[in-house]
C-alpha cells in the first residue's frame, strides 16, 4: 500500500499539471481563434461603449512632444495653454502637439488665428479651434502628393500605372484605423472651400477623390476599408463575414451596403468640382474614377430589383449578408437578403443604414434622396466634362452614357419617394417616412445620423419651408413622434438605435442647428452643445442624456462629428453672424471665400 501510494501522487500532480497545460493552450487557442474570426459586432468596432469620463487632472500643453501618444488617450485629458484665459466653461486645447498632427496647414492655422476672434463667446471658440483642424490634425493616416507618387513608385502592374502620377490619401474615421467612404467625405467637406487658397489642401482632397475611386471600384458594396497594403499604416483586424459578392478582404474592413457609402463618393466628387479653380475642376476624372461610378450606377440598378418576380418567384439577389451576432441591427433576415420589398417603386434598396445598422424595410428614404440629389449633380458634371476640352476623346461615349443613366435614375429615384415614402400621420399629416417597403409598411422614426430624415434639406432633396419637410421635422423633434428622439434630464436630441436609448447625437443636434430659422432655437442647440463635451473641448459620438455635463459619452475620438460642427459654425457666420460674432464684427456681412481671400494663397505643396 504504501509503494502504491508514494507512485499515485506523483501520477496525479503530473495529470493536473498536463490538464492545465493543455487548458491554457486552449484557452489562448480560443482567444485566438475569436480575434482571427473576426468574431466582432460592428457595435463595438464602430460605436465603442459609453464612457464615463474620469476625475483625471488637466494636463499642461507641450507644442512639441517627445513620443506621440494615441490620440485616443490624448483626447481623454484636458490640455491647457499657458496662454489660455479662464471662461466660464474653461474649455481645454485639444489640438495635438505640433510633431504630431497628421497634416499641416499653413492657410488653416492662419484662418483659425484671424477666425476664432471673430467669435464672442470665448468657449464658442475654443471648441471650433479644437474641431475645425480635427481631421486633418489626427486622421490622415497616410498622404501623398502627385510628384512623390512618382518617385514612390507603389502601383507596379502594367494597367495600373498611371497611378504613379496622382496623389492618394487615406483617412480614417478616428478611434478604428478604417476609412469610411461616408465619413471620409463628409469628414474632409469642411475643408472643400480652401481649395482655391491651399494647394496642399486641394492635393490632400484629390487624393482622397482618388483612393475612394480605387476602393469604389473595387468593392462596391463596401462600407469601409483598410489602409493600401503598399502603405506603412497599422490595419485593424477586418470583420469576417459571409458577403456575396465576395468581397476583397486585404483592402475592406467591412462590407455593409449602404446606398449612402456611394453617395458621399459622389458628394467628395461634386465638392471638389464645386470648389476647384476652373483649371482644377476636373482633375480628378481618370479611368479609376470613371470605373467608380459606372459600378455605382450597376450597383444602384441591380438594388432597383424587387424581391419577387412579377410571376411571383424570388429573383437574384445581388448581395447578401450574414454575421454571426447576437444583435438583430448587425445582420439581415432571410438568410441574409432582407425582408421583401415590392416591384414598381422606382426605389432603390439599402442593406444598412448611415450608423451601419440594418434597414428593416431597404427603400430607405433618406439615403435614396441622398443618391437622387447626387446623380442629378453628377450628371451635369458629366455634361460638363464632355465639354472639357482636356478630356481624352475616347472616354466620351462612356461618359455620355454613365450622364444618361444617372440623369434618369435620378429622376426615378425622386419620383419614387413621393410617391411611396410620403405617409400620412394621424397627428403631423403628410410626412417623409425613415423605410418603406412598397407594399404600404413603413417605419416612422429618425436617426441622427447623416443622412436623415431631419438632414433632407441640407442634402438639397427639399427647401427648408417645404411642408411635408416641416411636418417631418416636428415629427422627428418630438418624443411623440419619433421613439428615437431621447428627452434626457440633460439633454434631449436625436439618438438612434445603434448605441440604445439612453443616448442622444450630436450629429442630430448639429443638423437641427442647419436646419432651423428660429434663433431662439439655434441658441438653445448650441448651448446644449457646447455644455455636452465632457469638459474636454471635443463633439462625441454619442452623450448620455440622462446624466450632466456630458461627462458619459461614447467615441471621444470622432472627427466627422467634429467636421460637422465645424461647418455649423462657418454656416452660422454667413447665415446669422448676429448668434456667434462680437457686435464690433457685424457691419460686413461674412463671406468666406471674401474673408480666406485676406489671408493671402499658400504656395507649398510638397
Amino acid at each position: 500500500m504504501r509503494r502504491k501510494f508514494n507512485y499515485f501522487y506523483p501520477l496525479l500532480i503530473s495529470l493536473l499539471f498536463i490538464f492545465l497545460f493543455y487548458s491554457l493552450l486552449s484557452s489562448s487557442g480560443d482567444q485566438n481563434f475569436e480575434r482571427k474570426k473576426g468574431k466582432s459586432d460592428s457595435s463595438i468596432l464602430r460605436s465603442r461603449p459609453a464612457v464615463q469620463r474620469k476625475a483625471v487632472a488637466s494636463q499642461k500643453y507641450q507644442a512639441i512632444a517627445k513620443k506621440c501618444s494615441s490620440y485616443v488617450d490624448y483626447a481623454s485629458v484636458a490640455h491647457i495653454r499657458d496662454t489660455d484665459e479662464a471662461t466660464p466653461l474653461n474649455l481645454p486645447f485639444q489640438r495635438p502637439p505640433e510633431n504630431c498632427r497628421t497634416f499641416r496647414s499653413s492657410v488653416v492655422d492662419l484662418f483659425l488665428e484671424k477666425f476664432t476672434k471673430l467669435l464672442k463667446d470665448r468657449d464658442l471658440a475654443k471648441l471650433f479651434e479644437n474641431t475645425f483642424p480635427n481631421t486633418l490634425d489626427t486622421t490622415v493616416l497616410w498622404h501623398v502628393t502627385a510628384r512623390e507618387n512618382q518617385k514612390l513608385l507603389n502601383h507596379k502592374r502594367k494597367p495600373l500605372l498611371y497611378r504613379n502620377d496622382v496623389p492618394e490619401t487615406f483617412i480614417v474615421t478616428g478611434d478604428i484605423h478604417a476609412e469610411w467612404l461616408r465619413d471620409s467625405a463628409w469628414q474632409l467637406s469642411v475643408y472643400q472651400p480652401f481649395i482655391k487658397r491651399d494647394p496642399r489642401i486641394k492635393e490632400l482632397l484629390h487624393g482622397a477623390i482618388n483612393t475612394q475611386a480605387q476602393l469604389v471600384m473595387e468593392n462596391p458594396f463596401c462600407n469601409a476599408f483598410n489602409p493600401p497594403p503598399y502603405t506603412n499604416v497599422e490595419r485593424a483586424d477586418s470583420t469576417v463575414d459571409k458577403v456575396r459578392p465576395y468581397p476583397d478582404w486585404r483592402r475592406v474592413f467591412e462590407c455593409k451596403y449602404e446606398i449612402d457609402s456611394l453617395a458621399s463618393f459622389l458628394t467628395l466628387s461634386r465638392q471638389f468640382y464645386e470648389n476647384a479653380n476652373p483649371e482644377d475642376r476636373f482633375s480628378f476624372v481618370n479611368l479609376d474614377w470613371l470605373l467608380a461610378v459606372k459600378r455605382i450606377l450597376e450597383v444602384l440598378l441591380r438594388e432597383s430589383s424587387s424581391t419577387f418576380s412579377e410571376e411571383g418567384a424570388p429573383n437574384e439577389f445581388p448581395y447578401t449578408f450574414q454575421r454571426d451576432t447576437n444583435v438583430a441591427s448587425e445582420t439581415l433576415p432571410l438568410a441574409g437578403t432582407g425582408n421583401p420589398v415590392n416591384s414598381g417603386t422606382g426605389l432603390v434598396r439599402s442593406a444598412f443604414r448611415p450608423s451601419d445598422d440594418s434597414t428593416i424595410f431597404q427603400f430607405f428614404i433618406p439615403g435614396n434622396a441622398y443618391i437622387s440629389v447626387e446623380l442629378e449633380a453628377l450628371s451635369r458634371i458629366l455634361a460638363d466634362c464632355i465639354k472639357n476640352e482636356k478630356m481624352p476623346e475616347q472616354y466620351t461615349p462612356e461618359i455620355e452614357e454613365l450622364k444618361e443613366t444617372s440623369a434618369s435614375l435620378s429622376q426615378r429615384i425622386k419620383t419614387g419617394i413621393m410617391e411611396h415614402g410620403v405617409v400620412n400621420h394621424p397627428t403631423f399629416g403628410k410626412v417623409f417616412a425613415y423605410e418603406v417597403d412598397g407594399y404600404g409598411s413603413s417605419v416612422l422614426m429618425d436617426d441622427a445620423n447623416i443622412p436623415s430624415l431631419l438632414s433632407l434639406p441640407e442634402l438639397g432633396f427639399v427647401s427648408v419651408d417645404n411642408v411635408v419637410y416641416q411636418n417631418t421635422r416636428r415629427m422627428v423633434t418630438t418624443k411623440e413622434g419619433n421613439p428615437y428622439y431621447i428627452a434626457g434630464d440633460h439633454l434631449q436630441g436625436i439618438g438612434g438605435p445603434h448605441i440604445g436609448i439612453h443616448n442622444a447625437w450630436p450629429l442630430g443636434l448639429i443638423v437641427a442647428i442647419r436646419t432651423s430659422d428660429d434663433d431662439q432655437e439655434i441658441s438653445d442647440t448650441l448651448s446644449a452643445i457646447l455644455h455636452s463635451t465632457g469638459g474636454l473641448g471635443l463633439i462625441h459620438e454619442s452623450i448620455q442624456a440622462f446624466k450632466p455635463d456630458g461627462n458619459t459619452f461614447t467615441r471621444p475620438w470622432f472627427a466627422w462629428a467634429n467636421s460637422e460642427f465645424a461647418k455649423t459654425i462657418l454656416h452660422l457666420a454667413e447665415t446669422r453672424p448676429h448668434l456667434i460674432f462680437g457686435k464690433q464684427f457685424l457691419s460686413e456681412k461674412f463671406k468666406l471665400q471674401s474673408f480666406l481671400a485676406t489671408l493671402g494663397e499658400s504656395q507649398e505643396i510638397s
